[in-house]
């Protein structure tokens, strides 16, 4: 069965909010300008779902879907956290997060 992304974001977020993670969804649309959605040039491309603070940690995660692939910008982002030592999570499910939060 192929779970929607949003019910994985809200599966990975009341998990993280149960074992007392301070974390949340990260904007990542664009704006709305009267009936249409504009791209916001402020937003940073290729930022991930969401963001963990965890036991003095600091976690990305970008959620997927089924065989839904990251962007460029996206990949840009996972080097850019890896180069720099910073810990970024790649979830396909509740349990990719689990086997690293815990």
């Amino acid at each position: 069965m192929n779970i929607p992304e949003k019910i994985i974001v809200r599966q990975i977020l009341g998990y993280l909010r149960a074992i007392d993670c301070y974390c949340g969804k990260v904007k990542t649309v664009g704006i709305k300008r009267g009936k249409v959605f504009c791209f916001d040039p402020f937003l940073m491309r290729g930022m991930p779902d969401l963001i963990c603070f965890f036991r003095g940690s600091l976690y990305f995660i970008e959620v997927k879907a089924g065989k839904n692939k990251q962007s460029p910008e996206q990949k840009t982002f996972q080097e850019n956290c890896i180069s720099s030592s910073v810990n970024y999570i790649l979830a396909y499910s509740l349990e990719d997060v689990m086997k690293i939060i815990h």
